[in-house]
């Protein structure tokens, strides 16, 4: 079961935005900003917005858009040879890499070392909210149209995008990530 996952697609609110809350908002999240929550299109931040484009229907094999549409990074999955994802840049340099396994697990490369996916993603020691008071620097939208996802130019600044599109594939995958 992943807890992540709930209530995103069967969600009375499916289809609208779901965000990392920031806490000047008076907004406590269940997790530390990784469970949904609905949120208005006008109380966030100046934000940079990125697509996925699929190529089968699955963001597990897609072209991630940024702005100007301009392809930022490049998703691949070979179910056939155990089920790994390859995630390239735009120049086409393998980036990240994750292995579906029954708790898959996750390597960015030079800035995550390869690790379970809920060491990566852990839930806090509660299992509800967490003791710090998170920073908003994205959100990942669901909808009809597909998967995107929106961070700040602080976000960027930081280093935080290819964390932000390993997050997005594993909590938008439809796998068990915990």
């Amino acid at each position: 079961m992943n807890p992540f996952s709930q209530g995103w697609s069967n969600s009375p609110h499916s289809g609208q935005q779901y965000a990392v809350p920031n806490a000047s908002r008076g907004v406590i999240p269940s997790v530390y900003g990784a469970l949904p929550y609905a949120t208005s299109p006008n109380s966030t931040p100046n934000v940079i917005k990125f697509a996925f484009a699929p190529s089968d229907g699955t963001i597990l094999n897609s072209v991630i858009h940024g702005p100007q549409a301009h392809p930022y990074f490049r998703v691949t999955t070979d179910s056939t040879t155990g089920g790994f994802s390859v995630v390239q840049n735009a120049q086409l340099e393998g980036i990240a890499v994750i292995e579906w396994r029954r708790h898959p697990v996750v390597e960015v490369c030079g800035i995550v070392s390869k690790r379970d996916s809920s060491q990566w993603l852990a839930l806090s020691p509660d299992k509800t909210t967490s003791p710090v008071n998170p920073q908003f620097f994205g959100r990942i939208l669901q909808s009809q149209e597909g998967t995107t996802f929106e961070v700040t130019a602080e976000a960027l600044q930081i280093g935080l995008l290819e964390i932000f599109v390993i997050s997005c594939l594993l909590l938008m995958s439809g796998r068990n990530i915990d």
